[in-house]
């Protein structure tokens, strides 16, 4: 079962969640053969009966696994004769071995079987995971058989997962069939409103007629919500020609402009949301437009509104000002804000007092940020509040405050740094937790014989069934035993960080190919994490919206000058999915801007914002102190994406094991 685990910071870390603990025990616990044990007490079969029994289940496991594989081969006739002895004599398994057998009895020809295992599993493993699968392949069948039954099943199905459209894409084509035409056509409706790869022939079912411009709209905008843009636009356009009477045309046309932003368009999108009145819309197309003349233009009518989000890109305008050497018109778009968006006065606070720090106005930007913490404790304005009285000579060493002092955030790491120290250590030495649920058992097979993605959809399966938070934390410390780092994150990110969770948070993801990495590049193998978990959370699936790939986001085209370097033999963009390549080659690309750029921000910036962006921020900013760049970065994910790399590297630190601290300190930079 999934037992106990202990860890500590001073120990190596493959010392968790054993795969198998007393594997026979569990198995039998879980098959019926013995009553259930405790801790302290419980009968045990006698040698002779474990032996057997182990003996059946081996047999029984091995039968699973090559049957499986026969019926990937397409062997069905081999397959069903192992799969009948893995249901046999691995009962804990028994709906893995049926479901198998149901697609190979498919394969052969002979349906009735395959429904007949189908019905065995819905009967006598309610509580499995397979349970939805054998649903929707017994509807499959009993379609094709014409059986009367089929119409009843697929609206119970309907009903059941309202969310699948492959389900209503389904029932739709059987009311079809059956000459329900309008059901019909209602189905076909949600599914070609929906983003799912059938909405295109849910579309071919229905005429023009049938689609309302109603319907073009909701598409557009889960489309644009999807960031499919170039699909939104195209929806949009088509709803824009049609001439129903639409309750909005504004609607429609803002739709459009937000489809045409997210493709860059800004200048297109500025004028359709300038006919919408659509001032946030504007607003915040004509600044990433760089079309200062117009923003300026609009600024006093951009200023009466009490808008938090207009005020918000008012107060972008007012930095961009400032970075073009305008600190006094800067200050007025600021005050601007504060008269007439009273939800904007922290942000315009701080924006001002910045602007004073940057001109190096200690004092006035002194009374600001202390003004700022007083009101809202924001670690921040302590921060640079401190580094005010430090630089006027009013304090000594820069120091966390005592609100601070067990508050491990960016800022308390900065100070760490200037102060040469190392992070606070964890103090938490041990984590125990124990789970023993009978699915432990199931998991616990599975894994051993090899079948992980199976096991992990168990314990995926059991999370979404409300357990308690101690049995949370075993399923997270199982997934990422699997491997499966990000499901592991997300179910943990449920229960509140404490330190006997830190390294659920911070996992040793990728271990074997992060140290590969590491040692090729001379990297900290702990930075590499640090990228990895900001940039796709351990998903080595991960696409991004602009077509960056794997762990470490990589866009195909830097990869691919990056191989010429690393020599990691990549053919094809779809290979960066692969860990080791993706961590190599995106490995090989930091080491790069590192050197160019002499510090880790600077690097992470670029890696995030653009190395020719970073260059210029750094011309225009003459910043004196690495940290003064990090809180100047204009772009705002680009800002935050560094705060967060560097937060998630010293709470890589704070273990005891990981390494030396001095290799931050050594390129971080100035602070």
């Amino acid at each position: 079962m999934i037992h106990t685990l202990i860890t500590s910071p001073n120990s190596d870390r493959q010392s968790s969640v054993p795969f198998c603990y007393s594997l026979l025990i569990a198995v039998l616990l879980a098959a019926g053969f013995m009553p259930v044990l405790t801790s302290a007490s419980g009968p045990l079969p006698n040698a002779a009966e474990s032996n057997a029994v182990g003996k059946m289940n081996h047999e029984g496991a091995q039968a699973l696994i090559s049957g499986k594989k026969s019926l990937e081969k397409g062997d069905y006739e081999k397959s069903i004769a192992l799969l009948t002895a893995a249901y046999e004599k691995l009962p804990l398994l028994g709906d893995y071995a049926l479901l198998w057998r149901s697609r190979a009895y498919e394969g052969n020809g002979n349906p009735d079987n395959a429904l007949k295992d189908l019905m065995t599993i819905k009967e006598k493993y309610i509580e499995s995971p397979l349970v939805k699968k054998a649903r929707l392949k017994e509807i499959d069948l009993l379609r094709k058989k014409n059986d009367p039954s089929v119409g009843r099943l697929l609206e119970d199905a309907v009903k059941d997962n309202p969310w699948n459209m492959e389900i209503k894409y389904a029932y739709a084509q059987y009311l079809k069939e059956n000459n329900d035409w309008k059901k019909a056509k209602e189905l076909f409706r949600e599914v070609f409103i929906s983003t799912c790869p059938l909405s295109a022939n849910a579309s071919n079912e229905l005429s023009p007629s049938d689609i309302t411009v109603g319907d073009l709209v909701k598409k557009g905008k889960t489309l644009n919500a999807r960031w499919r843009f170039e699909e939104a636009e195209k929806v949009f356009r088509e709803a824009l020609t049609r001439e129903d009477n639409y309750r909005s045309k504004d609607e429609i046309e803002d739709g459009l402009a937000y489809s045409l932003f997210g493709q860059k368009r800004y200048r297109e999108a500025a004028a359709l949301y300038k006919k919408t009145n659509n001032s946030l819309g504007r607003a915040r197309s004509i600044l990433r437009a760089g079309d200062n003349n117009a923003f300026q233009a609009e600024l006093p009518e951009f200023s009466k509104t009490a808008d938090k989000r207009v005020a918000e890109v008012m107060i972008a305008y007012g930095a961009m000002k400032r970075r073009e050497g305008n600190s006094d018109e800067a200050i007025k778009i600021f005050n601007s804000v504060l008269s007439h968006c009273p939800s904007a006065k922290e942000d315009a606070l701080w924006a001002t007092g910045w602007t004073y720090y940057l001109s190096r106005d200690y004092k006035t930007a002194s009374k600001l940020f202390s003004q700022l913490a007083e009101t809202y404790g924001d670690p921040k304005y302590l921060y640079w509040g401190r580094k005010c009285r430090e630089l006027l000579g009013e304090g000594g060493p820069l120091r966390p405050s005592a609100d601070q002092e067990n508050v491990h955030d960016f800022y308390a790491y900065l100070t760490c740094l200037k102060n040469n120290e190392k992070p606070p250590a964890i103090s938490s030495a041990y984590l125990k937790t124990s789970f023993n649920s009978p699915v432990a058992a199931r998991v616990d097979t599975l894994a051993e014989i090899g079948l992980k993605s199976e096991a992990a959809a168990e314990l995926l399966f059991l999370s979404r069934k409300n357990p308690a938070p101690g049995d949370l934390i075993s399923i997270s410390l199982y997934l990422e035993k699997l491997g499966n780092y990000k499901a592991a994150m997300r179910l943990i990110s449920n229960i509140p960080y404490s330190e006997e969770l830190h390294e659920l948070y911070y996992p040793q993801a990728f271990w074997p190919e992060v140290r590969e990495a590491s040692e090729a590049t001379s990297l900290d193998p702990y930075l590499i994490l640090s990228v990895i978990r900001e940039e796709s959370r351990y998903e080595p699936e991960a696409r991004s919206i602009a077509g960056a790939i794997g762990l470490m986001q990589l866009m195909p085209q830097t990869a691919l000058q990056c191989n010429k370097n690393i020599k990691v033999h990549l053919k094809n963009s779809p290979e960066l999915y692969d860990a080791r390549t993706n961590i190599l080659l995106g490995s090989y690309y930091f080491k790069q801007l590192l050197n160019k750029l002499g510090s880790i921000p600077l690097a992470l910036a670029s890696y995030n914002g653009g190395e020719d962006a970073v260059k210029d921020w750094l011309k225009k900013g003459k910043y004196r102190t690495v940290d003064e760049f990090i809180e100047d970065i204009p772009y705002d994910e680009t800002r935050n994406y560094v705060k967060k790399v560097l937060t998630t590297y010293f709470e890589y630190l704070r273990s005891n094991r990981h390494g030396d601290v001095s290799l931050a300190h050594a390129h971080i930079g100035e602070l």
